[in-house]
């Protein structure tokens, strides 16, 4: 409007003159009107220089605004690509701001002192030894596309315990592949940070550890339901494929697990803790994919004879359960196993002797059941325990304390040795493990655990001809864990 308003009076101005009548010769310089003229002309003149002035001002403000602006927004990216730094009693993490991007640097660090009273290695077993050594690192790219790198270097020895991809795009179908734990048996599945007791029980020696393939997992019914439909190149059972994940025959196992908690979401206390499931696998095993059973020390007691292979069908069945209310835990389970065996014996004398492939199928069975009681009050859960108050002893506070107890037992198919797949002198027909334990929970990620655990055998010394029960293994075992 300034800019229109200026012209406009020039021109009023300059019309002056003829409206108040024709210029006289004799006028002197000093007429009033030619001086007030004189003066509007020298305001106007001054006007449009601040209007300039003004104008200018305000294009320089433009710019600096715009400039602002500019330097906000780099500002706002650059936050936008400051990570998010998280350092807490669940490890070390970093994160982009959306987190569709980030790292986790966790680990466990389990040191042990075992120690027998009675068994066959009474007198060579007892040790001090780091159980697990593991630094766990995981992340998430492009924010459904998670993995999984867990290395382990306890027990002497370097293996890759896990290393997998999962696609989480859905909840109620997800794709993990690589090595990780074969979702089959309930202990097994759960965090070896969280276990009751420093070791497994005797169901183990019938499910598979790790292995190698793909599953196709999700949650049903608002979480309620967890289901894994996996397929897998097939490991003897307690193995974790340790040496080489390649697979040397062409058949794989199939590996299904539904697991439900229908009153996870409910207010009754005593049906919350609730869950149940099936699992079982199928597949064709041949060559030297078979088993050996372990004591809880750690102690061989069934082994099949030299030159006993796979030679087709591994099929496994396992029902599972917990329960959990308020300071009090349950788990049990039931496994069976059912595999096909393969070995060449010698019939006949010289010179009609030949050699000759026998085949048969056997069924192997065991159960868990173990109890726990946290005595100074926590929610127990098929998780970790964190104490209400962690070890303070100048305040008075003692952590928190849990009491566990477990009864497990396998069995082994009496035809097995009956056929001379097995050696009964050498190997045991059936083991039944007693655990009591107490557990010590110092803080959110220091855990110390002492443990008793006497096992029973039916067989396994003595000759072929006169059979014998193995001594009773009897030990102690005491495990300081660190964990985050």
């Amino acid at each position: 409007m300034r800019k229109r308003t200026l012209p406009i009076l020039s021109v009023v101005l300059a019309a002056l003159p003829f409206v108040a009548g024709p210029a006289h010769a004799q006028s002197t310089p000093a007429d009033p009107k030619d001086q007030e003229i004189q003066l509007l002309k020298t305001e106007i003149n001054q006007l449009e220089h601040r209007v300039d002035t003004l104008e200018g001002l305000d294009q320089r403000v433009k710019v600096i605004d715009r400039k602002l602006e500019v330097q906000q927004e780099v500002q706002h990216q650059r936050e936008l690509e400051m990570p998010i730094v998280k350092v807490s009693d669940e490890g070390f993490s970093l994160s982009s701001q959306n987190h569709d991007y980030n790292l986790g640097l966790g680990g466990i660090i389990q040191g042990d002192g075992r120690f027998f009273t009675s068994g066959a290695d009474k007198d060579v077993g007892s040790t001090f030894f780091l159980n697990r050594v593991r630094p766990i690192l995981t992340g998430t790219v492009a924010k459904y596309y998670n993995f999984n790198i867990t290395p382990d270097f306890g027990q002497g020895k370097v293996t890759l315990q896990d290393a997998y991809i999962n696609m989480t795009y859905w909840d109620y179908a997800s794709l993990r592949a690589g090595k990780f734990k074969a979702p089959l048996d309930l202990e097994r599945l759960q965090s070896d940070r969280d276990l009751e007791f420093s070791e497994r029980s005797e169901i183990q020696n019938l499910v598979p550890n790790r292995d190698t393939g793909f599953t196709l997992h999700g949650r049903l019914l608002d979480g309620r339901v967890f289901y894994d439909a996996a397929l897998m190149n097939g490991v003897p059972n307690n193995t974790a494929s340790d040496t080489d994940d390649l697979d040397n025959n062409d058949g794989k196992d199939f590996v299904g697990r539904i697991f439900a908690t229908p009153f996870e979401l409910s207010e009754n206390r005593w049906l919350k803790g609730l869950g149940f499931g099936f699992a079982g696998s199928y597949g064709d095993e041949r060559g030297n994919t078979t088993s050996t059973y372990r004591t809880y020390g750690m102690s061989t007691w069934f082994t099949y004879n030299k030159g006993v292979t796979a030679s087709g069908l591994r099929a496994r069945i396992e029902p599972q359960l917990y329960y959990y209310w308020r300071s009090f835990g349950l788990l049990a389970e039931y496994a069976q196993d059912e595999h096909s065996l393969n070995r060449f014996i010698t019939v006949g004398q010289n010179p009609n002797k030949r050699l000759i492939n026998r085949t048969d199928t056997f069924t192997d069975t065991g159960y868990v059941v173990q109890g726990s009681y946290i005595l100074t009050g926590e929610d127990a859960n098929y998780g970790w325990v964190k104490p209400y108050h962690q070890f303070d002893p100048r305040n008075g506070f003692w952590g928190a304390w849990e009491v566990a107890a477990r009864v497990s037992n396998v069995a082994a198919q009496s035809r097995q040795f009956q056929l001379g797949f097995a050696n009964p002198s050498v190997s045991a027909k059936e083991a039944t493990e007693w655990s009591a334990g107490v557990n010590w929970y110092l803080t959110s990620n220091i855990k110390w655990q002492f443990d008793y655990a006497n096992t029973f055998f039916d067989g396994g010394a003595g000759t072929t001809a006169v059979p014998k029960d193995r001594p009773n293994e009897s030990v102690f075992e005491s495990q300081l864990q660190i964990c985050f």
